[in-house]
């Protein structure tokens, strides 16, 4: 149990100047015996501090009218300020629904999909896109709902420019803080969009975009407020999403992508929740069908350590090799950017 505990104190120094009450809730979490024995059903590799918070957000929203949703943000519109009765709250609530929690935590996965991070992907995609013949075929290894597919059905500003869709339910906006990355006016063309994930949510299914939501920080009012927007996107054209794992089943999808049409393979930061091992055999993998077909590769790197930038990588096959690049540098949910390319 003393590793759970360092994991909940890890994610409090994590929420620090992000989301005050949930470093207040880790914090006294860590330190709480019975609270971190229900944490502990979670699997194991399954951030499970993660999970408890999401899975009492999402009763909440459910049960709006217990006393602990009076400090969250995102379920009142005059959240009361942190005081002594806060962690109680908190703590009496986790105890008297620990059997709709218990199977919450077993079941769910730490699956946020963080549509800002579309901002990162938009120029990196019309970067690559410039270089190839034809509409690229993207997939996304651990799409989640798969809203970062439909990239090219939002609308950006990136600091006063504007590019994407303009009449789309969605703008998104990230700040360029160095680099001149390509934003073309209009979205490159895409010739067909596919999701891998163990788990796929559905974002047309009350209970998967109610997880969705419970995934995003009390605190994180612009990120609740583009998820919504991006739901709405998927309710219209639901995205396609395979359940299975991303090595044995990531041959299959590829085999069905015409043998012309170049693929894209995006993966942001799924990989630093799987094993080192199967990083190195995703890699070979890749680079095995780069020597078969114009195949791109962008990926986040597998270490996700809790500071401030994440990069992304471009990997593509150059001159009869392979060459591994840095993409972009960007903030974890794509606030800003920094373009290396």
């Amino acid at each position: 149990m003393d590793g759970l505990a360092d994991q909940f104190r890890e994610l409090a120094a994590w929420a620090d100047g992000s989301d005050p009450l949930y470093a207040h809730l880790c914090r006294r979490a860590a330190a709480d015996p019975d609270v971190l024995a229900l944490a502990e059903v979670a699997p194991e590799g399954r951030q499970a501090p993660h999970l408890l918070l999401a899975a009492v957000q999402c009763r909440l929203a459910r049960d709006g009218d217990h006393r602990l949703a009076r400090y969250y943000s995102s379920l009142t519109a005059d959240p009361r300020d942190l005081d002594d009765s806060c962690y109680p709250a908190f703590r009496e609530f986790c105890l008297d629904n620990a059997d709709a929690l218990g199977p919450i935590l077993r079941t769910r996965r730490t699956q946020t999909n963080s549509v800002r991070r579309s901002a990162v992907l938009y120029p990196a995609i019309a970067h690559v896109a410039a270089r190839t013949d034809g509409p690229l075929a993207l997939v996304e290894l651990g799409p989640s709902a798969g809203l970062n597919l439909r990239f090219d059905r939002y609308r950006y500003d990136y600091g006063g420019r504007a590019v994407g869709t303009p009449d789309s339910p969605v703008t998104i906006e990230s700040e360029v803080r160095s680099g001149d990355p390509p934003l073309p006016e209009s979205p490159p063309e895409v010739h067909s969009r596919v999701g891998i994930d163990r788990q796929p949510l559905d974002p047309t299914d009350r209970d998967d975009a109610d997880w969705l939501r419970a995934l995003v920080w009390p605190a994180h009012t612009d990120r609740r407020d583009l998820l919504d927007g991006a739901l709405q996107v998927a309710a219209d054209e639901p995205p396609r999403l395979v359940e299975g794992d991303l090595l044995e089943d990531l041959p299959g999808v590829l085999a069905a992508i015409p043998d012309d049409a170049p693929v894209c393979v995006v993966n942001t930061l799924v990989l630093y929740q799987v094993p080192d091992t199967v990083c190195r055999e995703l890699e070979a993998a890749l680079a095995a069908r780069m020597a078969e077909r114009p195949l791109h590769w962008f990926t986040g790197a597998p270490d996700l350590s809790g500071g401030e930038s994440v990069d992304l990588d471009w990997v593509r096959r150059e001159g009869g090799e392979v060459r591994r690049d840095r993409l972009v540098s960007h903030a974890p949910h794509g606030a800003w950017l920094d373009w290396h390319g």
